[in-house]
């Protein structure tokens, strides 16, 4: 980077975001593929046409989430965000039939974080300052049916019955399944056993719910099939022994095809598919989510340095339909990926992936890239982040620190009731780490969301590690955060902090301002509506009262999601020319 001209810097950040992702959605009953990317600008729903070799456009305007297509194969849902990134959202549908788009919006525009859809109607969850309600349209009719008592998120729909998952209990440390019948306008919580972690029910076609489950094991999800009817619990077993020998630590899609049940197994941030417990020998690395159609699977393949694409699996032999081709001057910039496990300061395995740079030399400078959540993982999966670090010849170590996902519930557990705590240790070790493997001569800490609030809370408490720091829609206030939330993200936090509202102002970066002591680049969506403005502006305050140096960039019109190229460019561009300037300066 050294040797990296500003023009340079502009050049290989056009190619990094002109490389789009392709997610799968589905096929349609014309075997159309159903995908969405961000092509054009920005994030919305294409259809492309196998038998006339045709891509087109759906929504002509952003969308933030988007469901797979219907089991009929002719319809799919989406949300709408109005709020210019305020996550006020409402919903459309796309008739795969005629590719006509509708938007309802005689709905109340809220947080809507979770849906599914069936031949006739669409049920989701939303969240208002006031409560979390489910919620189902039918037939152009909106309806309430009840408030949830926590956070939880709806599955699926068939028929009668809606199927969801939450922290129901009010147990931080357990999620427990509902289940909705509308015709007799009835909520039931279930569990196996209390305290286990269940999630992703889906109703198979015999009205059996299938969903993955740690009650037998608190380190491994296993399938579990539950029968509504007898209220009776048991194992899902396969005849062929693919799956059991892989031996999944999670599942992160599951659906039944016609009676087949394909899941995408995931262990150290790597994912296969399986149907009917067989599995399929599809491309290696991460598998996003898939769909099967007559004789053939499709699925959203990634790796760390390929945008995810869409490949058709047929005879044995993996065939990419859509996708973007990397730039071959990035490919030369990005070197080996290796994953291993590192020891933290209390002696706890800490899974991380390692990125080098080919260009390296001319930084000699490593990052601990810290992801957000926290309950999510760096995996072997396209991140334009870390992308854009070792394409401007940065060493990349990210650790899953204690409270990410993929290495067991009670991994994932040791986050909750001590954020800033154990996983403070854990990127500590990952600095010490890359130091002592020649990661980096010198390091920088970057992070987003979660990963934003780490990296002040590493820059103000373990400043000795860092020669600088960029922290995106980080919490700079945990309690002004809470008054700040709706109903979903206040359970958020009580359910991180397991109700110790004590904690709330001992874990947030604003009383520890005076501790700054390195460069810090703080970069702040305006209308962010998870990690709020308000408070990362007293935060700056507080910074400059204390006489400390850093720099601040408030990103106008954008919210917490990244959904277009434009965001992306104003996220990663000051972040990268702060790191410039960082490695100009410490040579």
């Amino acid at each position: 980077m050294g040797g990296e001209s500003y023009k340079d810097l502009m050049d290989i950040l056009e190619k990094l975001v002109s490389q789009h992702p392709y997610i799968l959605l589905g096929v349609d009953q014309r075997e159309r593929i159903i995908y969405y990317t961000n092509e054009g600008g920005f994030a919305s729903i294409w259809i492309y046409d196998q038998k006339e070799n045709i891509k087109k456009r759906i929504t002509d305007y952003p969308i933030l989430w988007a469901s797979d297509v219907s089991r009929d194969l002719r319809r799919l849902v989406f949300t709408r965000d109005i709020g210019k990134g305020r996550e006020l959202q409402h919903i459309g549908e796309i008739d795969l039939l005629n590719d006509k788009v509708k938007i309802y919006d005689n709905i109340e525009p809220m947080r809507i974080f979770s849906f599914a859809v069936d031949e006739e109607k669409i049920v989701f969850t939303g969240a208002t300052m006031k409560d979390i309600g489910l919620y189902m349209i039918k037939r152009d009719t909106v309806e309430k049916l009840a408030v949830m008592p926590a956070f939880a998120s709806v599955n699926d729909v068939r028929e009668d019955l809606i199927v969801g998952s939450g922290v129901l209990m009010k147990n931080p440390k357990s999620s427990e399944l509902f289940i909705y019948n509308i015709s007799a306008n009835n909520l039931e919580i279930l569990t196996p056993k209390e305290g286990s972690v269940n999630r992703t029910p889906i109703i198979l076609s015999d009205r059996k719910i299938l969903f993955q489950s740690n009650y037998q094991d608190p380190d491994r999800m296993r399938l579990v099939e539950l029968d509504p009817e007898a209220r009776l619990f048991r194992e899902k077993i396969f005849d062929n022994k693919d799956l059991e020998r892989y031996d999944p630590v999670e599942y992160i899609f599951m659906r039944d095809f016609n009676d087949k049940i394909l899941v995408i197994g995931k262990r150290e941030g790597r994912s296969r598919i399986f149907v009917d417990g067989v599995e399929i020998n599809t491309l290696k690395g991460m598998i996003l989510g898939a769909f099967l159609f007559k004789d053939r699977i499709y699925y959203t393949y990634t790796n760390i340095y390929r945008p995810a694409r869409v490949i058709i699996y047929e005879n044995g032999v993996n065939r990419e339909v859509v996708g973007s081709r990397v730039d071959e001057d990035l490919e030369k910039r990005f070197g080996d990926v290796e994953f291993t496990y590192i020891r933290s300061l209390d002696g706890l395995k800490i899974p991380v992936y390692i990125a080098r740079s080919n260009i390296y030399d001319q930084t000699k400078t490593g990052v601990v890239y810290i992801h957000g959540g926290p309950w999510s993982e760096v995996a072997d999966s396209w991140s334009i982040m870390i992308a854009s670090l070792v394409a401007m010849g940065f060493n990349v170590i990210a650790p899953n620190f204690r409270g990410s996902t993929g290495y067991g519930e009670s991994f994932r557990l040791l986050d909750i009731g001590d954020p800033g705590g154990g996983d403070l240790l854990d990127i500590e070790a990952s600095a010490k780490y890359a130091l002592e493997n020649k990661i980096g001569e010198k390091l920088f800490v970057m992070g987003y969301s979660y990963g934003g609030y780490m990296t002040l809370w590493t820059m103000f408490n373990k400043p000795e590690f860092f020669e600088c720091g960029v922290a995106g829609a980080a919490v700079a206030d945990w309690e002004e955060m809470y008054d700040l939330s709706d109903a979903v993200f206040r359970s958020f936090i009580d359910i991180l902090f397991d109700n110790k509202r004590h904690l709330l102002k001992e874990r947030s970066p604003i009383i520890k301002a005076e501790n700054l002591s390195k460069p810090l680049c703080i970069i702040q969506p305006q209308n962010d509506t998870r990690t709020p403005l308000k408070p990362v502006m007293k935060l700056a305050m507080k910074l400059l009262e204390n006489g400390k140096s850093f720099e601040m960039h408030i990103i106008p019109d954008m919210g917490h999601v990244v959904s277009s190229i434009d965001d992306a460019v104003k996220i990663l561009l000051p972040a990268m020319i702060f790191f410039r300037r960082c490695v100009e300066k410490n040579r």
